[in-house]
């Protein structure tokens, strides 16, 4: 419950400290009086939008502040222990301080800043508001689901509800996505044709390189026995002409040269050193004849297999090279269509799974809707014909939607008879404005009843009544406030 209210520089207060006992508490007086002061700081300092223009006229910042008692094992209670913020003597305070340079906003929780979000969120579990215009929204089936809802104490099963639908579009998100990663049969028919043709290929990495080598010897084999026929004749034949003999005869004839001379000494070694080089190279280009041969079948083996690989490339527009990389890359996307197959297939029965409970627990709180929709009409309907609507009636209708929702799959709509004989209708068709006032009034004693928020607070709710109906809703909100805290703001003095 709310224990007290301490208002600083907010509009035209001043300083205002007010406490509050539980029961009923009644602000009334004349237009301009003040009386809705208390429910706008209220507002601010549970998460209201903030407006520099609420800071009074002749200072910098406005400070609210609210201090509920809270009971050990309630809501309000769970969440401060869940943020760090329990301060063990029951006690909830929350602080919003509104700065006119910048138009900075801060919320205080037992000391702890949190975000209008969050304090949006705790609050909703201690205060709630019925305003006077409230009786616009019961034009939407989404206030009417509600209101039925809170009449039915539905809460536990829209959570296990909610929940549901969650897991159920994670799944199916997840699923949409991996289906559209799969793409089409035909992308799938078209991967592993490439890849049986590739595969049949066989190539590998290195082997256009050494293709091209051995290709290079073959075709050219002729040609290079013949001119290493040449060279081994000039550097290793028995003739006296050839370059190992001429080098031997030279090194000889430098015999008659003085040997102490450094520059006759640098000579000797350099032809001794070209002597065995000579006899080095011709070495090496026998080697070269070991590996060169004439075999026109092998050429052609290889030539029709480098056609092969080059007619590849060409038809997927690659490096001949690339072709074993390329055949890799499509292994592994057939490779990762395969499994996210069979992880589709897993998702689709999982997402049917999570279906079938959404509609297994969506038909519980059907049930639960239709069951407390007749005891809520006879309720209203009991109500409404004592605030001046004598032949008042009120039905709630629910029809199946099929879309699912996190809510379920009802909507609820009220329809209302306000004069004998009239056939029952939506409330935008028939109602007034004064009695769509009235049957919202009645709607909010009766829901109220079942509020599990522990302070309700009533904003100018009986607007266009009088006389008899006044006093009745004063007696309605007296006997909701032998169970919870309940504020009224009003201008009938039945109602105060």
């Amino acid at each position: 419950m709310l224990t007290s209210l301490r208002i600083e520089n907010f509009t035209i207060v001043k300083f205002l400290e007010l406490d509050f006992q539980t029961g009923m508490n009644a602000f009334t007086g004349e237009t301009g009086a003040g009386k809705s002061i208390m429910l706008d700081a209220l507002v601010l300092v549970l998460g209201g939008q903030s407006d520099v223009a609420l800071i009074r006229h002749d200072e910098e910042k406005c400070d609210i502040t609210a201090t509920f008692y809270i009971d050990h094992g309630s809501e309000p209670i769970n969440w401060l222990i869940n943020h760090d913020a329990y301060a063990d003597d029951n006690l909830l305070i929350i602080r919003r301080i509104l700065q006119r340079a910048g138009g900075r906003s801060k919320s205080l929780v037992n000391g702890h800043q949190f975000s209008i979000q969050k304090i949006k969120e705790l609050s909703s579990m201690l205060v709630h508001i019925y305003g006077q215009h409230e009786h616009h929204l019961l034009w939407h089936h989404a206030t009417s689901r509600q209101q039925l809802d809170a009449f039915a104490l539905n809460s536990a099963i829209l959570d296990k509800l909610s929940q549901c639908y969650k897991i159920y579009q994670a799944l199916k998100q997840e699923r949409d996505a991996i289906a559209e990663g799969i793409q089409n049969n035909q992308f799938t028919t078209d991967l592993i044709y490439k890849i049986d043709e590739l595969s049949e290929l066989n190539t590998y990495v290195g082997e256009m390189d050494s293709l091209s080598k051995e290709h290079q010897l073959l075709h050219h084999s002729q040609d290079y026995l013949q001119y290493s026929q040449q060279i081994s004749q000039l550097l290793g034949s028995e003739e006296s002409s050839n370059i190992y003999s001429q080098l031997h005869l030279t090194l000889n004839l430098m015999q008659y040269l003085p040997p102490e001379n450094q520059f006759i000494r640098n000579a000797i070694e350099l032809l001794s050193t070209g002597i065995i080089q000579c006899q080095e190279a011709l070495t090496e280009v026998l080697r070269f004849v070991e590996q060169v041969s004439v075999e026109p079948e092998r050429l052609a083996e290889i030539e029709k297999r480098l056609s092969a690989v080059h007619n590849m490339a060409r038809k997927y527009h690659i490096d001949p090279d690339s072709l074993p990389k390329y055949l890799d890359d499509l292994q592994d996307t057939l490779r990762k269509i395969e499994i996210n197959t069979l992880k589709l297939e897993l998702l689709e029965t999982s997402c049917q799974t999570a279906l079938n409970d959404y509609h297994q627990i969506a038909a519980e709180l059907s049930a639960s809707r239709k069951q407390a929709s007749k005891k809520l009409s006879q309720k209203i309907t009991s109500i409404i014909q004592q605030l001046a609507m004598p032949h008042g009636k009120i039905e709630i209708l629910i029809n199946k939607i099929d879309k699912i929702q996190p809510y379920g799959l009802d909507k609820v709509e009220y329809l209302v008879c306000t004069n004998p004989g009239m056939p029952l209708d939506s409330l935008q068709k028939i109602a007034s404005g004064g009695e769509l006032s009235r049957i919202s009034l009645a709607i909010q004693m009766v829901t109220a009843q079942q509020s599990s928020t522990p302070t309700l607070l009533f904003d100018e709710v009986d607007v266009g009544i009088g006389g008899a109906t006044a006093s009745l809703v004063g007696e309605l909100l007296r006997n909701l406030g032998d169970r919870l805290q309940i504020f009224c703001v009003t201008h009938q003095p039945q109602v105060a």
